[in-house]
């Protein structure tokens, strides 16, 4: 057995982890932290910090088994629950996560972000009446808080009164606030603004939100954390987005031709559990998502990165060892540790699964050699609808060529490029789903993806909305509603603002 460290070793070895962690030497610091445990397997604060990497990393199931060691042994620790809280919600654990937030809010009933965070819980749960309440709660007893205003104006712009509004209104305007706030301030203006059908001022509120959080990103900052290893970095400028996407494109497209497909394909992991859902965001994929993860055979499991990872790492350890290249074996692996991450994620292995990473359109490609057996469902929208609808959408993290109408014009284009790519590559491969036709005819295009899935009908597809597992995106309040045709064609009501966006669009752009 290893002989347990001492106090001042334990606290030096950790604090030197920690530096390392923070350097981005991500590797290294998960070395260290092991070593650590490895003298003292229940040490909370490496138990702690591990898990964080693992979180990086995608593997939630372990990150929870971390966590809940440290939860048992220090049920006060503030700094272990919330990050079980969070790793929770990830998992979609609807119920724990409520459960932990409330309890926050009891322990420590003055803290602003408790009561935001089970908030936010509860209107990702689907529960927006208990997130109304306690929204309204937030503005109550924090009444300078842009959550509460942002958070009610996500739910319905309706929720806020006209005082509440005209304080909405001077906190965006206020030049000393922080910019974050601002940006929040602006985009909750924009949804009040368009409830009530003033769409120029609506405009505005959106096109400054767009504005500030633009320019508020450092070129230089953003450069630095783009050298970083493992995550892509979480934002970056507008310009520097675009020559990423555009470098991806051409290089997806020159490398995945049919002649490639011809020469490596025919191997792969045969699981057909993969449900994939591709395209631009905003396209109306999470309502896809729900109605298809209503089916009692299906579990959705939201936007992944465990595909991007898997390749990511697979082509690592290549670069380590050329010698060992075989196309067969190579996405074979692929896919077998796709499916293991998808495990990692929550899925418990029975039925199938989806995921909803909707820039997995790049990667059609790699889909098609790991998993041959693969259902990939295309999300399709009118272009301009889903650029707008990107412009009014605050992400919370990268999407950086949402918030200039012409960069979300172009990479419009250049997604619809791969799209063609993939038909002329990989002819019938892809099942393309209108969202327009699926809110016009809901059943019948229902059951035609339904079919195409492979799977048996289920009235239970229909009652979408009555579906309370967990949804990640901005279409939270609107996929536990009936379906409505009022976004249909809402560019139109902004038609004298989108010249940008026209002139990007090119082919894509409306006859006028």
């Amino acid at each position: 057995m290893p002989t347990p460290l001492t106090q001042d070793v334990f606290q030096s070895m950790l604090a030197e982890a920690k530096r390392v962690h923070l350097s981005g030497d991500l590797v290294r610091a998960r070395r260290l932290y092991e070593a650590i445990l490895a003298h003292d397997p229940d040490a909370p604060g490496a138990l702690v910090m591990l898990a964080d990497l693992d979180m990086r990393d995608g593997r939630m199931m372990t990150a929870k088994r971390r966590l809940e060691r440290v939860v048992a042994q220090v049920p006060d620790s503030t700094e272990a629950r919330a990050a079980l809280a969070g790793v929770l919600e990830s998992l979609g654990d609807v119920a724990a996560t409520t459960a932990f937030y409330r309890d926050a809010c009891a322990r420590e009933p003055d803290r602003h972000d408790n009561w935001v965070k089970l908030a936010a819980a509860l209107q990702t749960a689907g529960r927006l009446k208990e997130a109304t309440a306690t929204y309204t709660k937030v503005l109550e007893t924090w009444p300078e808080s842009v959550a509460g205003y942002f958070g009610l104006a996500a739910i319905d712009p309706a929720l806020l009164t006209p005082a509440q509004g005209e304080r909405l209104a001077v906190m965006a305007a206020n030049e000393r606030a922080a910019v974050d706030t601002r940006v929040h301030a602006y985009f909750a203006l924009g949804n009040i603004f368009e409830r009530q059908k003033n769409f120029d001022e609506a405009f505005a509120a959106y096109a400054e939100g767009n504005r500030l959080r633009r320019d508020s990103v450092d070129p230089s900052i953003a450069a630095w954390m783009a050298s970083l290893p493992g995550e892509a970095p979480a934002f970056t400028t507008v310009e520097q987005a675009e020559r990423m996407h555009e470098n991806v494109v051409r290089e997806t497209m020159r490398t995945f031709t049919p002649a490639y497909f011809a020469k490596f394909g025919g191997g792969g992991d045969p699981s057909n559990a993969p449900i994939f859902i591709v395209g631009m965001p905003r396209s109306g994929s999470t309502l896809l998502e729900q109605i298809l993860s209503s089916h009692p055979d299906v579990q959705g499991l939201g936007e992944t990165l465990a595909l991007s990872r898997t390749f990511r790492a697979a082509v690592n350890e290549l670069k380590a060892d050329p010698g060992r290249f075989n196309a067969s074996t190579f996405y074979r692996e692929i896919g077998a540790a796709y499916l293991a991450a998808l495990k990692e994620l929550g899925w418990d292995g029975r039925g199938r699964v989806i995921d909803k990473m909707l820039g997995n359109y790049i990667h059609v490609g790699i889909i098609r050699l790991a998993l041959p057996n693969a259902v990939i469902l295309h999300s399709v929208r009118d272009p301009v609808d889903t650029c707008l609808s990107n412009f009014r959408q605050l992400f919370g993290r990268r999407n950086e060529a949402s918030y200039d109408l012409g960069a979300i014009g172009r990479q419009f284009v250049r997604y619809r490029e791969v799209m063609a790519h993939w038909e002329q590559a990989l002819p019938g491969r892809i099942k393309h789903v209108e969202h327009e036709r699926l809110i016009g005819d809901l059943e019948g295009v229902v059951r035609d993806v339904v079919a195409a899935c492979g799977l048996p009908w289920n009235d239970a597809c229909l009652r979408f909305n009555e579906n309370e597992r967990t949804v990640r995106t901005a279409s939270v309040a609107q996929v536990r509603r009936p379906i409505s045709t009022a976004a249909v064609e809402r560019w139109r009501s902004y038609e004298t603002h989108l010249g940008p966006l026209f002139a990007a669009l090119g082919p894509y752009a409306p006859a006028r």
